[in-house]
């Protein structure tokens, strides 16, 4: 079977290859998209990523949520420990670099605590995530570190989780494991791709809008 590795490695390529300009035009229309889904609309909380390279671009996406009075989550990573939490943010132009070189919050509220509260439905508070490519089933591949699937496995139950990406970085399959979460949504330039939980293992219902 084919390995992970080289399937990063291939949309990795493809996604790298894709024109500037075109990206940022196309993250626009990603972003559109999101915007207006029932998903965003119920939210109240956001959690997102600041994106970098060649991913789907979201600094306008943040500059709206907090212009619609939503807040505005950013993750901050540990590479030593492995792990990722969530920070609310005020001010986007207070981000410093991380221990990958990404922008992420100093200080601030986690939302970790929010939610473990119960003051929010998981309607109320929506996840964001990026991703090197997704396949036909509905598996999402990351960069190998495994910060998102280990956050969901313990907070997914309690949000509503969407990834962004181009259709470019669909791929034939993912070679998945029992320790891979799926998100509930995935989003593209042409298609709004929802899992649907009446359905058997494996399947989904896609929704092109």
């Amino acid at each position: 079977m084919i390995s992970k590795e080289k399937v990063r490695r291939q949309a990795l390529e493809t996604r790298n290859a894709l024109a500037e300009d075109w990206r940022l035009g196309t993250s626009r229309i990603i972003v559109e998209k999101l915007l207006a889904s029932e998903w965003y609309r119920q939210s109240e909380i956001l959690l997102s990523y600041c994106s970098i390279r060649s991913e789907v671009e979201t600094r306008e996406l943040h500059e709206k949520i907090q212009a619609d009075g939503k807040q505005l989550f950013l993750p901050r990573t540990d590479a030593r420990e492995k792990t990722m939490c969530f920070y609310k943010v005020e001010d986007l132009k207070k981000l410093k670099k991380g221990d990958f070189g990404v922008p992420e919050p100093r200080g601030g509220e986690a939302v970790e605590q929010v939610m473990e509260s119960g003051a929010f439905s998981r309607e109320k508070i929506l996840m964001v995530m990026p991703g090197v490519a997704f396949d036909g089933k509905g598996y999402r591949l990351g960069y190998g570190g495994g910060f998102y699937d280990r956050y969901l496995q313990r907070y997914g139950t309690m949000l509503t989780s969407v990834m962004i990406a181009f259709a470019e970085q669909e791929t034939w399959i993912i070679p998945a494991e029992t320790c891979d979460v799926k998100p509930e949504h995935i989003v593209t330039q042409k298609t709004m791709i929802t899992q649907n939980e009446s359905c058997a293992e494996g399947t989904r219902e896609w929704r092109q809008r």
